[in-house]
């Protein structure tokens, strides 16, 4: 045998081999034979996969959409609790005219000014 014969008969050996395997993986494992509630069951069986998928999916949703609605009216009511704090004094009448007064009174208290003596010598 030439070394092309030897080639082609390894070739033939190696394409009857995977033809072998092919057969004997066909007889472990045959394809089933669709019945009449496949697709249903099939449909079923992907639906039910995807509801748990969704279901989480829908929940981090709303708990999104919560978050964002909370922060909106925390927002708001710090806003509007500042416009009436500036709109509003957060002193009573009585508190302003006591800091006024001891404001002037402050006046009368003025540093001890010392002048050295001229005659002592």
């Amino acid at each position: 045998m030439d070394s092309g014969e030897q080639k082609n008969h390894q070739a033939g050996s190696d394409e009857e081999r995977l033809a072998v395997l092919f057969e004997v993986y066909r007889a472990a494992c045959p394809d089933p034979e669709p019945g009449v509630n496949f697709m249903p069951q099939l449909w079923q069986r992907i639906e039910a996969r995807e509801r748990a998928s969704n279901m989480f999916g829908r929940l981090a949703r709303n708990l999104m959409t919560a978050a964002l609605a909370l922060s909106v009216l925390m927002a708001l009511a710090v806003s509007i609790t500042r416009s009436r704090m500036a709109a509003l004094p957060s002193e009573t009448y009585v508190e302003v005219l006591a800091e006024d007064h001891v404001r002037r009174t402050l006046d009368y208290f003025e540093p001890v000014h010392l002048e050295p003596a001229s005659d002592q010598r």
